[in-house]
């Protein structure tokens, strides 16, 4: 089980062993063309090819966006797609956050919700699997922000330190 709060979880390689042997062949592949920057091309799979209609969807919310914040015509930057229930309003709560990491963490979260709600009716398939998959990639992605984040506040930290520690040293 995975949760949004979880910070201990499998590797990517870990995860494909445990599911090689145990899914066919094509649906292997399948799992591991998973990803949640979505794909332009019909899968064999109904819920990994809902993903990457939502994931385009917001997406292009996101293109219009900032394609307006600065004035120009974000239309051909738009992928193909239908607009997805729900994109917008997401769109519009990272676009108006403080500072881009806020923003990626509502995506982040919004991702995970509509990932939880695909989930439904999938137990052990190749769907819960690639929607497991999927979460994982999130995760990944969450702790690799979260790990940045505290290393440029460690060097900011050591900086303000360093800089403080030379004036008292030149006043002295």
């Amino acid at each position: 089980m995975l949760s949004w709060d979880s910070e201990k979880f499998m590797s990517e390689e870990e995860f494909f062993e445990c599911c090689e042997s145990t899914i066919t062949g094509k649906d292997f592949q399948i799992l591991k063309n998973a990803r949640i920057v979505p794909s332009e091309e019909v899968s064999a799979n109904q819920v990994l090819d809902k993903w990457n209609s939502w994931e385009r969807s917001l997406r292009n919310e996101l293109v219009k966006m900032r394609a307006g914040k600065k004035g120009q015509d974000g239309d051909k930057y738009i992928s193909a797609g239908t607009v997805e229930t729900g994109v917008l309003e997401t769109a519009r709560e990272a676009f108006s956050c403080a500072s881009p990491l806020d923003g990626e963490a509502v995506l982040d979260k919004a991702r995970w919700e509509y990932l939880d709600m695909l989930e439904a009716g999938h137990y052990f398939d190749l769907g819960r699997l690639i929607i497991y998959f999927l979460q994982l990639q999130i995760l990944y992605r969450k702790a690799q922000i979260n790990r940045e984040k505290g290393k440029s506040g460690f060097e900011e930290l050591y900086r303000n330190i360093t800089e403080n520690a030379g004036s008292q040293n030149n006043s002295q």
